[in-house]
């Protein structure tokens, strides 16, 4: 009798180890409206570095609050834990699609050596390689026909961590349609930021995901990704009597920034350039409270995550649904 919210709606999950948290966003070309926001307690252990230890309990947890929510057979896009996404940059020559893709596959399966067994995959274009591109454009002509290439940006991950979540999510009542990285969600937000007030995006920036077990980092250069890794923080240090949490993590992270920074700058960078800004992400309490203690690591600026240019009626809360925030946006 009642038609369904789908065409009005979208929809975002993140699961982590200790939660799900589920968002509800209205489809508009401005500002993000978040009509609803619900983070779901998982069972300890049920999740363990992103695998699942008892999907009987997860699928309990998360099935229950949508079915109380009435949510049965929406479609969700939800994340997979970047701590099993392998990000790599190769040369190809210019083909359709599918014939890239192949090739893609026939290389992640032979030509390159892979931490994981049986891989799945998409792939951004990212044009003529800098040193064939060149050339051409000094003469103001175009490459030869033999250098017709282009370089793709890989993103790789293991199809048993796909399938496992995919499965979960679908035994829950929801319908999973995409499988996406966290820091693709709010590089999505982002772009909508810049959209709507007409503000340059940073040519280099951080994203740095904060839970209480572990980071996410990522870093964009001229809007593409061209670093990943998830940072476990040893929690031990926040056993000690006396100890101030945010300050214990605040340590540790600094020292692993420091490193990555450092890999960064002259490994990753083909400039060797300093990035300009890093954006936290995560709980509120925690983004206000670790500059100070990264200060130390990093002397550009640190920012919380541009989420008021972004969402409409944005509170200090919005900054914890940030992902799943991005995640729905993909299907709105």
């Amino acid at each position: 009798m009642f038609g369904k919210k789908q065409s009005k709606y979208a929809y975002g999950m993140q699961i982590s180890d200790t939660s799900a948290k589920l968002v509800e966003i209205m489809n508009t070309p401005g500002q993000v409206i978040v009509t609803q926001r619900h983070s779901i307690a998982l069972d300890r252990g049920s999740i363990k570095n992103g695998k699942f230890v008892d999907e009987e309990s997860v699928i309990a947890r998360i099935g229950s609050i949508v079915r109380q929510l009435g949510l049965q057979g929406e479609k969700v896009n939800v994340t997979v834990p970047l701590s099993n996404v392998i990000l790599r940059r190769s040369v190809f020559s210019s083909l359709k699609d599918k014939e890239l893709r192949n090739m893609i596959d026939v290389e992640l399966h032979g030509g390159q050596t892979l931490p994981f067994k049986d891989p799945v995959f998409d792939f951004v274009r990212l044009g003529a390689p800098k040193d064939a591109a060149a050339p051409a454009a000094e003469e103001g002509k175009k490459a030869p026909k033999a250098s017709q290439q282009e370089e793709v940006l890989i993103f790789a991950t293991p199809s048993e961590m796909v399938n496992s979540y995919g499965q979960v999510v679908k035994k829950t009542g929801l319908i999973p349609v995409s499988v996406d990285l966290a820091p693709l969600a709010l590089h999505r937000m982002m772009i909508r930021g810049v959209k709507l007030t007409g503000e340059a995006m940073r040519e280099r920036f951080m994203l740095l995901y904060v839970e209480p077990d572990h980071a996410d980092i990522s870093i964009f250069v001229g809007g593409i990704p061209v670093f990943f890794r998830s940072l476990q923080i040893n929690t031990s240090y926040f056993m000690d009597t006396g100890t101030d949490p945010i300050a214990a993590y605040g340590r540790n992270l600094a020292m692993e920034l420091g490193r990555v920074l450092n890999y960064f700058q002259y490994t990753v960078s083909t400039d060797q350039e300093h990035l300009q800004t890093i954006y936290l992400v995560g709980e509120h309490e925690w983004i206000r409270a670790l500059p100070e203690h990264l200060e130390g690591a990093f002397p550009g600026e640190i920012a919380p995550f541009p989420l008021g240019d972004i969402i409409q009626g944005n509170d200090d809360a919005s900054h914890a649904y940030a992902v799943p925030v991005g995640l729905a946006m993909k299907g709105a």
